[in-house]
Parts: structure tokens; C-alpha cells; sequence
């Protein structure tokens, strides 16, 4: 039972995709990877944690010290960090910790009507669910270089779908884990309160990330296990620079989970469609 949720596919030179299912036909899973170098292995993004296994599971991958990076701080991507006795993530997201490691909140993402899930394993979760009052981590920030002995990565903030989200690359390797990033459908979290920054802010991000890539580039994200077609990051460019512009007039309000946050109360949270991608933005802060 306790390992049942995780799945685990090698993908060649110590990068391994590493799938959070609480069923296996349930088709909402989460992803983190594993790059394991000579010395030590990064392990990006770690599951909601509501079961308390995964250190024990990626032990079985790799002998090498773990450190986890939490690319941001949402509950499927930063529940089961303090597991792990080295942790980074941007400060930026230190505001959303109180909610997303909250054992109410991660129960109610898992078992709150997202579909299948094994029998027995709510009852499981219950008592076996990582609890942490407060997450002790290091401070990561965009450039920083974690040098795993012969891999490195390199960390290239996006911030949007959260204030602090960031992508790692793996520039020698040419690919990116990119986990909430970007996707067809992203909102943008906590957006700054100032007229069109946030929404500026992630443009920058996103055209950044797309000069640092080439075609060849592989990008992993957060809830797939194939990699992503280059053409979502750009479409998601284009509908930050159609918002900015003012080529609104046919964006819908939003059905957005996140615009039915607590914390999304007094915004106005709309979406704008650009070829295969949908932006949900706060018009209130443009």
C-alpha cells in the first residue's frame, strides 16, 4: 500500500519521471523527476505527501544524498518536502505554505471527488499523511547552479501560475522540467496587486525561457508523463501579449478551480484562448 501510489519510468542518462497515482486508471496524477549525478541526485517537485513513502521510494533509485527542489509551492508539488533533509524553493512562495501543506487542503485535492483512488488508501492517508508545521528550506533563486557532480542544473524563474514558480534546466542535456509553468489551461496565482505587472512578468518569463530552448529541447511538466510540444509555452506567450494588448473582447469569465479558491474572492478571474492554450488572468489588475 504504502508505495502503491508511486510509479516510476527511466528515461535515459539519470533522468527519471516519477508519477504520484492514487489509482492507476486515474488519469489526475502528478509528476516530479529525479536527476541523479555523480555525487549527489536532485529530486524536482515531490507529490502532495499524503502518503509518507516517497523517500523510501526514491532510495531505491539512487544511493546518492537527495536534495528537493520544489519548482513551486502549490500542495501536489511541495506535500511531501519535509520528508527530505535538504530543501530549496524560491521565498517568493513562502506565502503559500500555510494552505498548501495544510492536511485539510491536500485530503480535500486528493479525495475531495477527483476520481478513482485505491481502496483503502483515504483510510491510509489519514495516518500516514506528511504533516509539518513549517517547511525549513534553503533560499533558491533564478540562476542558481546545482552542480550534481558531472550534471548541472540551473534554475530559470517564470513567475505567474505562482509568484515564485521556476523552471530547472538541464542545458547539457537540453531539457527542462518545467513543472506548472505552463500548460493549456494556467492561472496565474497571486498575481501583484500593480497594473499589468504580473501579467508582464510572466510574458518576460515565458519569452526568456523560449530564447534559452531550441527545438530539440525536451520539455517535462507537471501533470504528463510525455514530454510538452513547444507550441504551448509560445501560444501561452502570445495570449500574455494579447492580454497586455487589450484583445480581450472575447475572454469568458473563468470555471478555473483556482477562481473558486478562497483566496480568489475579490478578483475577477477571466480566460483568454490562444490556439491550443487558455491564460487565466485577474482583469482587475490590468
Amino acid at each position: 500500500m504504502m508505495e502503491s501510489v508511486y510509479y516510476a519510468k527511466y528515461l535515459g542518462d539519470g533522468l527519471y519521471a516519477i508519477a504520484e497515482k492514487h489509482h492507476p486508471d486515474n488519469h489526475h496524477y502528478v509528476m516530479m523527476y529525479l536527476v541523479i549525478g555523480e555525487k549527489k541526485a536532485a529530486l524536482i517537485d515531490c507529490g502532495f505527501g499524503v502518503v509518507d513513502s516517497l523517500r523510501t521510494f526514491v532510495e531505491k533509485l539512487t544511493d546518492k544524498p537527495i536534495v528537493c527542489l520544489i519548482a513551486h509551492g502549490h500542495p501536489d508539488h511541495a506535500g511531501a518536502a519535509a520528508l527530505f533533509d535538504e530543501i530549496y524553493m524560491n521565498p517568493k512562495d513562502e506565502v503559500l505554505l500555510p494552505v498548501s501543506l495544510s492536511y485539510q487542503r491536500r485530503m480535500d485535492d486528493v479525495f475531495g471527488g477527483r476520481g478513482l483512488y485505491g481502496e483503502g488508501l483515504k483510510e491510509y492517508c489519514e495516518k500516514h499523511i506528511v504533516l509539518t508545521e513549517k517547511l525549513y528550506y534553503k533560499p533558491m533563486k533564478d540562476g542558481d547552479v546545482f552542480d550534481l557532480g558531472g550534471k548541472q542544473l540551473e534554475v530559470v524563474a517564470i513567475p505567474g501560475h505562482t509568484p515564485g514558480s521556476v523552471a530547472i534546466m538541464n542545458r547539457a542535456e537540453n531539457y527542462a522540467l518545467t513543472s506548472d509553468c505552463f500548460s493549456v489551461r494556467t492561472a496565474l496565482v497571486k498575481m501583484p496587486p500593480e497594473k499589468r505587472l504580473g501579467l508582464t512578468l510572466y510574458r518576460d518569463g515565458l519569452a526568456r525561457f523560449m530564447s534559452m530552448i531550441d527545438e530539440n529541447t525536451k520539455i517535462y511538466w507537471g501533470h504528463h508523463e510525455a514530454p510538452m510540444e513547444h507550441e504551448i509555452p509560445l501560444d501561452m506567450l502570445h495570449a500574455c501579449n494579447n492580454v497586455l494588448d487589450g484583445k480581450t473582447e472575447n475572454d469568458v469569465p473563468s470555471n478555473s478551480p483556482f477562481s473558486k479558491r478562497l483566496e480568489a474572492q475579490g478578483t475577477k478571474m477571466m480566460e483568454h484562448t490562444h490556439g491550443r492554450v487558455i491564460l487565466v488572468y485577474n482583469a482587475n489588475t490590468l
